[in-house]
């Protein structure tokens, strides 16, 4: 067992070393090739957006908690406070099983059942 481990050692050694004794050596405009594009990006200026004016009407701000008969869809974090709460303080794999299904929801979209 003990040659094999060695074998395989001297196998991986000479896996990883191969390419740079006998790769293709590269030169530095070939890494400047490479570079340019995220150097271009960095040199880019991000466009100005516009600004709300002092006397803008945003509103007021609601917690999901406080909208009452809201149209809208259900924010995933507001089913996983709902299916949480039903869980039993000493259930953790009620707590597990909506913590899973919130993750799904933020991936997906839709909370399943």
């Amino acid at each position: 067992m003990r040659k094999a481990m060695i074998c395989v050692s001297v196998m991986l050694a000479i896996l990883q070393l191969w390419p740079m004794i006998f790769g293709n050596s590269v030169t530095p405009a070939q890494v400047a090739a490479t570079a340019a594009p995220s150097a271009l990006a960095a040199s880019i200026i991000p466009a100005k957006q516009a600004a709300l004016p002092a006397n803008a009407n945003t509103g007021t701000i609601k917690l999901a908690s406080q909208a009452v008969g809201q149209t809208e869809q259900i924010s995933c974090y507001r089913h996983y406070e709902i299916a949480f709460a039903a869980c039993a303080p000493n259930d953790r794999a009620c707590r597990m099983k909506s913590a899973d299904q919130w993750d799904l929801c933020e991936a997906t979209g839709f909370w399943g059942n």
